[in-house]
């Protein structure tokens, strides 16, 4: 496939941010920005009580995907789905306005009116190793990312980075062998099983595609992460490292809960860009 230049890995200078001022969430519409990882100087006073009824799977959500919904559509399906009567009222309005402040985030940066949400609670597993997200052809490629609990988002620098290739031969081995796991458990076939694990665990510890393999940084719980999703239709080019964001959730610990917010529709769909700053 030809790809255009600004999605060639020619252009492979990358950035990762990180700030404590919302308002640079914005700068990743820079083309040499990967992500923006926004740490509030403090949590708000709710946080803690959500986290706590996570932690105890009192406060659960299955994992859901609203694949195209307005800003309503999700409001309407936070208040009949997120949990009552586990934690305050209060919380649980807080809860709901943090999760729409992020659409509105990103409604003021792309003036885009649909949008996917992915929410759940859940405890890490070893199923999904480094990785990048995607969003459809054409939609624009960045999103919001919010995990309130927990253990955080381990990244690496793209500096760190020793080319895309090198990351697609990982991503492709390790996509493989999980799905080859997954129908060894299926099968019963627990001796295949425990050496597709080994063969997991060992391609994750060595980690090839990075110059330091134990340079990994973290962005926090409580955190807002704004960060680039590769376009699926270039999502095994050699494409910038600035276009998407090197990511791992945790393997091991505690229930957390993660919401994801992009955009589902292209950007041709689209009103041109409202002016004005993010919300914050």
């Amino acid at each position: 496939m030809v790809i255009p230049s600004s999605i060639s890995g020619c252009l492979d200078d990358a950035e990762v941010m990180c700030t404590h001022d919302a308002r640079e969430l914005e700068a990743i519409t820079n083309p040499a920005v990967q992500a923006v990882i926004y740490i509030p100087p403090a949590l708000p006073a709710w946080v803690p009580e959500l986290a706590s009824a996570v932690q105890r799977s009192a406060f659960r959500i299955p994992r859901t995907v609203l694949p195209k919904a307005s800003r309503n559509g999700i409001d309407d399906w936070l208040e009949q789905n997120l949990p009552k009567a586990i934690v305050t009222t209060g919380v649980r309005a807080s809860l709901k306005a943090d999760i729409l402040q992020n659409v509105d985030r990103l409604h003021a940066l792309s003036h885009a009116s649909q949008f996917m949400l992915r929410i759940f609670t859940d405890e890490p597993t070893t199923e999904c190793g480094f990785h990048v997200d995607t969003v459809p052809p054409g939609a624009p490629a960045y999103g919001f990312l919010r995990v309130y609990n927990g253990a955080g988002t381990e990244y690496v620098d793209p500096a760190n980075v020793t080319s895309i290739a090198d990351f697609h031969r990982y991503l492709s081995r390790r996509e493989r062998l999980v799905r080859e796991s997954k129908v060894a458990r299926n099968d019963g076939r627990k001796a295949d099983y425990d050496r597709l694990q080994r063969e997991i665990g060992l391609l994750d510890g060595e980690r090839a595609f990075l110059i330091q393999r134990d340079e990994i940084k973290i962005a926090p719980a409580g955190s807002i992460v704004a960060f680039k999703h590769i376009d699926i239709r270039y999502l095994w080019e050699d494409h910038s490292k600035a276009l998407a964001w090197i990511h791992c959730s945790p393997m091991t610990g505690e229930s957390r809960l993660v919401v994801n917010i992009t955009i589902p529709e292209p950007a041709a769909h689209i009103a041109p860009r409202a002016r004005g700053g993010i919300p914050h």
